[in-house]
């Protein structure tokens, strides 16, 4: 856990019920506040909220499917290259932006 103060502020509105189940709820878990409580919950909802969306599960013939058309793939054609060459460039100044797992170069590329 980050153990570097915390700077930020959340202001929230809730009902007397939420409140009274966020404490019971804070108190069986151990924290040392509703704070403790209520940062933690956020951060796993978000965790699981992203794992959700940018996690792809797949039943082991779908992957096998997925593999196979993936070792069978054709060579990039003209067309292919062309899109490839303007991303880069957009890219390069920086209209798109782009992560450095997902950012290849023309070298790393088959002719």
């Amino acid at each position: 856990m980050n153990s570097t103060p915390a700077e930020n502020r959340l202001d929230l509105r809730i009902t007397p019920e939420i409140k009274q189940l966020a404490m019971r709820a804070s108190a069986l878990c151990g924290s040392r506040s509703l704070s403790e409580f209520v940062v933690q919950a956020i951060r796993e909802k978000a965790a699981r909220a992203m794992e959700e969306t940018e996690l792809l599960r797949l039943q082991n013939d779908a992957f096998d499917a997925f593999w196979a058309a993936c070792e069978d793939a054709p060579a990039p054609n003209e067309a292919l290259r062309a899109a490839m060459s303007r991303r880069e460039q957009r890219i390069e100044i920086g209209e798109l932006a782009t992560s450095e797992h997902a950012a290849t170069t023309a070298a790393d590329r088959p002719a």
